[in-house]
Order: structure tokens, then sequence, then C-alpha cells
């Protein structure tokens, strides 16, 4: 009688055995639920140890083979639990504050790299002798600040973690800029909410990439003409500028929603608007918002918030 070899992966059964283990763990409180997101960590190892499981299979058959994969399955599931035991809890917040010297800088520019994040930028004199003071809340890997001095380049940036599938959620920012520096801002992010109270600040160009968002911007007096460019998905745009401060305004999109100075325009496609002498005027805002359904605001009124 012959015996015909069955091919019997372990891999699923021990997917069962490990998930079970690390409920066991949370429902007996030896590790905290918040901790369950690590498993999505893993799930690059699915993919070495099943390859690892069909290399042994083809080159060993029989008890051997069923021995040698087994190992490596044992080996695979008590690296994942004691990963999720002991590894960072990416669910956890820290803070980060850094901040440095304006030196000899005149100009500089703030570069701002998000996923989904909260972010604050204003001009503050609290700031004293800092080119900037920043407040960083966070979740998952330290963010990248770094100051170019050369070029007077500040980027401050997320930092993904190290599989693309485990998204860090929490990422809050409050800048703040020093007043007697020329900037100009660079924000490029995912779902947002940013408030830039720029009254106080010498402004040289505005640049907001996003998806949806809600963006409330106040400008303070230009000095030239100073493009405001957003782009982004579903966008809610709140600008607030000095009353006489010229300005131009283009949506354009899907759905639009314009309200300038009290008028009101909506559209499929685009809507403009212009102050009064914008174009003979030597300072002024010229403002370009580029989305699916934007909601835009422009008005001489304070802040929100």
């Amino acid at each position: 009688m012959s015996y015909t070899y069955r091919y019997r992966s372990f891999f699923w059964p021990a997917v069962l055995i490990l998930v079970g283990i690390v409920a066991l763990l949370v429902n007996t409180g030896q590790i905290p639920v918040d901790r369950l997101a690590l498993l999505l960590n893993l799930w690059p190892v699915v993919l070495v140890v099943l390859g690892l499981e069909l290399i042994v299979r083809r080159a060993m058959h029989g008890p051997g083979g069923d021995a040698a994969a087994a190992l490596i399955i044992v080996v695979a599931v008590v690296a994942a639990a004691t990963y999720v035991a002991v590894a960072p809890n990416p669910g956890a917040s820290r803070v980060l504050d850094l901040s440095s010297e304006v030196g000899s800088l005149t100009e500089a520019t703030a570069e701002i790299d998000a996923g989904g994040a909260t972010i604050n930028v204003s001009g503050s004199r609290d700031v004293g002798s800092n080119l900037y003071e920043a407040h960083i809340t966070y979740q998952g890997p330290r963010p990248e600040v770094n100051l170019d001095r050369s070029s007077g380049q500040l980027t401050i940036k997320q930092q993904e973690g190290p599989f693309p599938l485990v998204v860090y959620r929490n990422f809050e920012l409050n800048l703040k800029l020093n007043p007697g520096v020329a900037w100009k801002l660079d924000v490029n992010t995912g779902a947002s909410t940013a408030t830039l109270n720029l009254a106080n600040l010498h402004v040289g160009s505005i640049s907001l990439n996003t998806g949806a968002s809600r963006q409330d911007i106040a400008l303070g007096q230009p000095s030239g003409k100073i493009p405001v460019e957003i782009n982004g998905g579903a966008l809610t745009v709140n600008i607030h500028r000095p009353a006489g401060v010229a300005a131009s305004v283009s949506v354009d999109g899907g759905a639009v929603s314009l309200t300038a100075d009290g008028q009101a325009q909506h559209a499929v496609g685009g809507a403009t608007f212009k102050t009064d002498g914008f174009d003979d005027a030597a300072d002024s805002y010229s403002i370009t918002v580029n989305g699916g359904a934007c909601t835009v605001t422009l008005d001489t009124a304070s802040p929100s918030g």
C-alpha cells in the first residue's frame, strides 16, 4: 500500500494561536488593549513566513519537512507575541519641544510635512531671540526637525512608521515664528486643520497642499505682491486680511462657494473676485484655491478661534 504525502500548512492555525495569545494577554491585563494596533505592523512577517514555509516544503518532504515548517511557525508566533508585548506603543502620545536661535538669518522658509494633522502657526515676539519655537504632540516615530542655516530652511516632518499600512493619526504642531524674519510657508498635509495667524509676520509666500481640510488664515500688511496658493480635495478656507488691503481670489474646483467682502458666488467650476484697485496696487495678496468641493471666505474680520 503506497503512502501519499499531503501538504498541510501550519501557518493559518498559527495565526489563530497568535491572535488567541494576544487576546488572552489583553483580557488578563498583561498588555493594554491599544497595543493590538501593533499586530498591523506584522503584515510583512506574513509574507516572510509563508515564503519560508513554501521553501522548506519544497526542499524537504515527509516528517522532516513538517518539523522544519512547524519550527519556523513556532519561532514566528513567539517573536510576534513578544513584539506586541514589549515594542514601543504606537498609541502613546509623546511631546517634543524644539527651538533655535535666529543668528544672522533675516529670511527663512518653514516647511511642514505631515499626514492627518492639527497645525497652528503664529508670529510671536514671545520667542525672543529664537527663530522659532515648536511644540509637537505626536504618535509613532519622533518627527524630523531640521534647520539649514545656509538656506534658512526649517523643515518639520512627521515620520512614517516602518510599515506603510500603519497610520499614526495624532500629530499636533504649535509653531511660533520670529516676526523679525521674513518668512515663506510651505505646508503639505493629508486631512488637516490649520490655523495660521500670520498678522504679525512679514510673509513672502504661502503654499498649502492638503487633502480634506479646514484652513483659517489671518494675514497682515503685505509688502509687494504676495502669492497664496491652496491645493487640496474638500476645502474650507477662511482668509482674513487688514481693512483696505488689496486682494484677488480665484477658486477652481467642482462645487465652488466664494464669499468675498460680503459678495457671495456659487458655481460649478470656478469663481473669482478682485478688490477695487487691485491691479494697480503695489502691495496685495493674490489667492488661488484649487480643489474638489471648495468653500472659501475672504474678509477683513478677526480670525476665528
